[in-house]
């Protein structure tokens, strides 16, 4: 049985507060009434930032040095628990904002950046751990490019060395991801670095921070804020084990849950099953061609979302088995087991020749809504996103949104304008947004509103419009993913009300559900918001998204009392992930979002498709509204998407 002196178990039990103005570092002990009521991770950061935000006020710009950024762990992390290697990353979004007037959004309201929560695999997570911290809590801006160190229980801000950098275009910037961490592994032997790219240190608004190479904190533009603070790296390297509460009880019950998750990858009926092999690559036939336990596909996009089928012959080029044929051995994240999902890749000859690792299913999908169809591109440019801190999703959706503008005309003042279908203009215009090198990549690298307005200027009203329909991340949007938002409006309610912004799918998720019959206003609403709150549960834990098993289960809950000490009913643990839900819409709401910004549908998604099984289909607005208000009375909140404080107190959120 546990030590009862020791107040932390499964945690480190410590944060540190680092404030870059001045460059100091306190570490000090961690809430426990944080842990027991936002679990760690992702709810444990909105607490942070919450509070945050209650002194300093709503955030107006998130490139200023007022956002604060968390990155930190879960109580699971580094444990025997499958797929327990998930780090977390919090901030104010410089992508998902739409400050100033914009004429093309219907009964516009400002809008200042969304709380963002970006999780990533690999080891660095892990190895945080080890060192002996649970959170990083990061504020201000350092005068010169700074890098953090954490080392068994020490927490260092030193000057970032002169070879991280390198000179590009003649201006100064960061090397690439991958030479920063060679550089940073070599002198602390074992450790495991996270950094931004060229692309974070020009402050893209999409920028991602890089771990180990190629895991990624990738959407909202965490390696932006990096590089608003001068904040180049951080290093991590410990050999701290995890403490239990009851050990011998925790190895028990770990082996019957990791017999559990083997046996459901092992089971064809799963969908897990196809993941050793696959990886997410799977989700390309299905949604295409109803492959994998689908039905009909019918809904991967295709040229800026006007389609969700092409044509059978050109989408084998750049499908599920394509995308096998250059895969190699599994290269997974720490912690990882059964699951397997990722696998290094080679193209072997060509111009796109190289070494990495496969892309994901969404990245692939939102490259051919560019209408690429070319793998082995597609393989370079994932690997190039990596090296320059670009997230793959929200280029893909900014890439497509700049190709449909050069066809109608709009971008004729650009040199070198991507087209639909061009691997090399799409390669090109990604180097240019990541080191800011020419006009079009200055204005790629922003967010969409200001793109707008900066493409439009000077047009007629009706011009503008025609601009704004062009461009699906329009009023802050995240960027939808790789499923076609007019098919499935489950789907859309998840992308339109996820607290990271309009088009993120991973709060929810509905298409196995919708492609088995679940419709009704008050059902779809009741399983997205189901999905929300268990999805907030599984982030703040550090567990994988495809971690296989029910987290309110008696066993998962037992082997948790076992782990932390903390005793959960079902009811208990859900209430948390409510909880989380909820203080992330509350600081929405402080930010400016509301129904306005919930409801509003981008013209292009009403139009229907022409081509596949699902041909005729769009975005129903009026539905989609019975829906959204269907899920706002599900959640509690008053017509507009507000939190009332009434909501807020019995949740526990405020006193």
């Amino acid at each position: 049985m546990a030590n009862s002196t020791q107040q932390f178990f499964g945690y480190q039990g410590k944060w540190a507060r680092i404030d870059l103005n001045n460059r100091k570092v306190n570490v000090e002990p961690a809430d426990p009434a944080f842990y027991r009521d936002y679990v760690g991770g992702r709810g444990v950061q909105a607490r942070l930032l919450y509070e945050h935000l209650i002194k300093t006020g709503p955030l107006k710009n998130p490139l200023g040095p007022e956002n604060r950024i968390v990155i930190g762990t879960g109580a699971p992390n580094d444990t025997f628990i499958p797929t327990a290697g998930r780090g977390s990353c919090s901030f104010v979004s410089p992508m998902t904002r739409s400050p100033e007037p914009a004429p093309w959004i219907p009964d516009h309201q400002p809008l200042s950046g969304l709380i963002t929560h970006s999780s990533a695999g690999g080891l660095f997570p892990n190895m945080l751990k080890r060192a002996g911290i649970d959170h990083l809590i990061i504020d201000g801006r350092a005068d010169t490019p700074v890098r953090i160190l954490v080392t068994e229980g020490k927490v260092e801000v030193i000057d970032a060395e002169e070879d991280l950098f390198e000179i590009a275009g003649g201006n100064k910037v960061t090397r690439t991801a991958s030479a920063i961490t060679d550089f940073l592994t070599q002198k602390y032997s074992g450790s495991s670095t996270v950094c931004l790219g060229p692309g974070g240190w020009n402050r893209v608004a999409y920028a991602c921070l890089t771990g180990d190479h190629h895991r990624n904190f990738g959407r909202g533009g965490a390696g932006a804020v990096f590089g608003s603070k001068n904040l180049v790296a951080i290093t991590a390297y410990g050999r701290q084990a995890v403490s239990y509460f009851s050990p011998e009880r925790f190895q028990k019950l770990g082996k019957e849950l990791d017999a559990q998750v083997k046996s459901h990858v092992g089971d064809p009926k799963w969908t897990a099953s196809f993941r050793p092999e696959t990886g997410t690559t799977w989700w390309l036939d299905r949604a295409h061609n109803g492959k994998y336990l689908g039905q009909k596909g019918g809904y991967l996009p295709w040229h800026n979302f006007d389609e969700g089928y092409f044509d059978q012959a050109d989408y084998a080029k750049v499908g599920t088995d394509a995308f096998l044929e250059i895969s190699g051995k599994h290269k997974v994240c720490n912690r990882c087991r059964h699951i397997m999902c990722t696998r290094s890749a080679k193209v072997e000859g060509g111009d796109y020749a190289g070494d990495g690792v496969r892309p994901e299913f969404e990245t692939i999908a939102l490259w051919i809504n560019c209408c690429i169809l070319d793998r082995d591109a597609i393989f370079h440019m994932n690997f190039l996103s990596n090296e320059l801190g670009i997230d793959t999703m929200t280029l893909g959706s900014v890439m497509a949104g700049a190709m449909e503008l050069t066809a109608k005309g709009y971008l004729k003042k650009y040199k070198g304008a991507p087209v639909f279908g061009s691997a090399p203009d799409m390669i090109r215009t990604l180097k240019a947004i990541a080191y800011q090198s020419d006009p079009l990549g200055k204005l790629l690298g922003n967010y969409s509103d200001w793109v707008i307005a900066e493409v439009g200027a000077g047009f007629s009203h009706g011009n503008l419009q025609e601009i704004a329909r062009s461009v699906t991340t329009a009023f802050g949007g995240l960027g939808y993913a790789g499923i076609e938002p007019k098919v499935f409006p489950g789907m859309f309610t998840a992308y339109g009300t996820s607290n990271r912004g309009r088009g993120d799918h991973t709060y929810a998720w509905t298409i196995q559900a919708e492609e088995g019959g679940l419709q009704g206003a008050g059902n779809l609403a009741a399983y997205v918001a189901g999905g929300q709150e268990g999805k907030a549960l599984v982030d703040s834990m550090g567990l994988c998204d495809f971690f296989t098993e029910d987290i309110a289960s008696d066993l998962f809950l037992s082997l948790y009392h076992a782990l932390t000490g903390f005793e959960y009913t079902a009811d208990a643990m859900k209430a948390c992930g409510k909880r989380i839900y909820n203080l992330e819409r509350h600081i929405n709401n402080l930010q400016g979002r509301s129904r306005v910004y919930d409801s509003y549908v981008p013209p292009k998604l009403t139009v229907p498709l022409t081509q596949g099984a699902h041909k005729g289909k769009a975005v129903d607005t009026e539905y989609y509204r019975a829906i959204l208000d269907a899920y706002y009375e599900h959640q509690g909140w008053t017509k507009d998407g507000l939190v009332e404080d009434s909501l807020l107190k019995e949740l526990r959120i405020k006193s």
